[in-house]
């Protein structure tokens, strides 16, 4: 692999621990992190939300004027910096687009923004504006999900008068399912979108503005984030949600690069959030997590009755009909169940009736806490993930990690990570069940929670999680190899 340094700027919705709804927020600071350990000069783009967390700075080093639509927005720029060994976090200050109480939606109505689309269009021109006015251009711009896809436009604009003319663009899929879908009127917050909106357009998806289709179209190069995904959405029409035929014809420019964890910050040795630090050969400790678990958030601790745990998004997607499916059969078990989640107001509804009706079995938090959630996973017994699909995942890797063992369904990036105990019982680090179906999902838990009660079995399996590699490294060299192909155009495509 070259080793030239490289100048990277990455556009993300949100990025840990400052703004953070996903995974993705986790990808868009640990990877960036990898990257500038390297050696590589990393600068990382993102909203400044009125909820943002973590940053001190008052006073803007940059402030820009940008005119999109015959309307000027004011463009504050704040910067945050660890060390010069870590990436620079630029936030932009807009409070017309982002300041809001929440990211995407409103939370009074559920509803996405109905500017989503000026936005994030916006978000993409301030970063490429703000990295013109240092005067650097960078070698690769790397933009994740929909919310960065105007970059694909904006790069080529004649307003930057040829600036990012050497510039790769790289995108990465984090989620198929969104993909920022807006009626034609919107190209007009896009740089010369308008001229790329025709039937079949590299614009156009059954007549409206697809910011997914867009990067998809116009990007050197393509990933997403685990080996299997990228093969289903190559060979699954319902994975891809009707853009399986544009990365079709992307093929020789597309990647499944696994994610990584940042290992530092999810770390039992040494997590400060745990009641008990401990490693493998000191998993007993674990108990006195569970046991401020418990009395954390209201439940009875008794060693002989396992804690189930979930930290998810409440979506279809993650499967949580199939969790309420067979709660009745969890708490009969018997087990104890605790969600930390917040999402569809139905399944929180149901939810809270199951707490209500079992509140020593029952429980859920709707709360963004993350200091809870280190504490799920450094005492929670079995972690589950029914997911009708999974792009990655991140919550199994720090599940496994933490020595607690995942219960999850065979797809996407789940397969990727988890080696099925049923399967291999010598090398297994979780249970994975293939039809998304409750009875599979339960069959699945059933002979988890049977071995959990078989204390050197499920030791066995804890310290096979454990001794998994999850760090970012070796994907961040994956990306690298990405980088610098796309920059010698071996990746770009013989008609573009």
């Amino acid at each position: 692999m070259r080793e030239d340094t490289l100048r990277i700027l990455h556009i993300a919705s949100e990025v840990a621990p400052f703004s953070k709804t996903g995974g993705l927020a986790d990808v868009a600071s640990a990877l960036p992190k990898s990257l500038a350990a390297m050696g590589h000069d990393v600068t990382v783009v993102s909203p400044y939300y009125t909820s943002l967390r973590g940053l001190d700075a008052t006073v803007p080093v940059l402030t820009l004027r940008e005119t999109l639509n015959h309307h000027e927005f004011i463009f504050e720029f704040f910067e945050y910096r660890a060390d010069s060994l870590c990436p620079r976090f630029v936030f932009v200050k807009c409070d017309e687009l982002y300041g809001r109480t929440s990211y995407y939606s409103d939370p009074k109505t559920g509803q996405d923004y109905i500017d989503n689309d000026r936005r994030f269009a916006c978000l993409s021109l301030a970063a490429l504006a703000y990295v013109k006015h240092r005067g650097d251009a960078p070698d690769i711009v790397h933009g994740h999900d929909w919310q960065s896809a105007p970059l694909a436009l904006f790069l080529k604009s004649p307003r930057f008068k040829g600036f990012f003319e050497t510039t790769r663009f790289v995108f990465t899929i984090h989620n198929m399912a969104f993909q920022g879908d807006f009626d034609s009127g919107s190209t007009v917050w896009v740089d010369h979108a308008k001229d790329h909106f025709h039937p079949g357009g590299p614009v156009e998806f059954h007549g409206r503005f697809n910011f997914m289709k867009m990067a998809l179209e116009f990007a050197d190069a393509i990933n997403t984030v685990s080996p299997t995904y990228a093969h289903e959405l190559r060979s699954v029409d319902s994975a891809g949600f009707g853009l399986t035929p544009v990365l079709a014809t992307r093929h020789k420019h597309f990647w499944g690069i696994l994610n990584g964890l940042d290992t530092e910050v999810w770390n039992p040795e040494t997590d400060v959030q745990l009641a008990a630090q401990y490693s493998a050969p000191t998993l007993a400790l674990r108990s006195r997590n569970k046991r401020e678990l418990c009395a954390r958030i209201g439940f009875h601790y008794d060693r002989h009755i396992p804690l189930c745990a979930v930290v998810s998004r409440l979506s279809d997607q993650k499967g949580i009909h199939l969790l309420t499916s067979i709660i009745g059969q969890i708490i009969s078990s018997p087990a104890q169940l605790l969600v930390l989640g917040n999402g569809d107001q139905g399944y929180e509804r149901q939810l809270r009736d199951f707490e209500r009706a079992y509140p020593m079995r029952v429980r859920l938090s709707t709360e963004y806490n993350d200091p809870l959630a280190h504490l799920i996973y450094g005492g929670a017994d079995v972690f589950l993930m029914p997911s009708l699909f999974e792009p990655c995942g991140l919550s199994q890797m720090m599940a496994m990690r933490y020595g607690l063992p995942p219960v999850a369904r065979a797809t996407g990036g789940l397969v990727d990570t988890i080696i099925n105990a049923d399967r291999n019982p010598g090398a297994g680090t979780g249970f994975l069940f293939n039809e998304y179906t409750p009875e599979a999902f339960w069959h699945s838990l059933h002979h988890a929670l049977a071995l959990w009660r078989k204390e050197n079995r499920w030791r066995a399996i804890q310290r096979n999680a454990m001794a998994q590699d999850f760090s970012w490294h070796r994907s961040a060299r994956v990306y690298l190899d990405m980088y610098y192909r796309a920059i010698e155009k071996s990746l770009v495509r013989s008609d573009a």
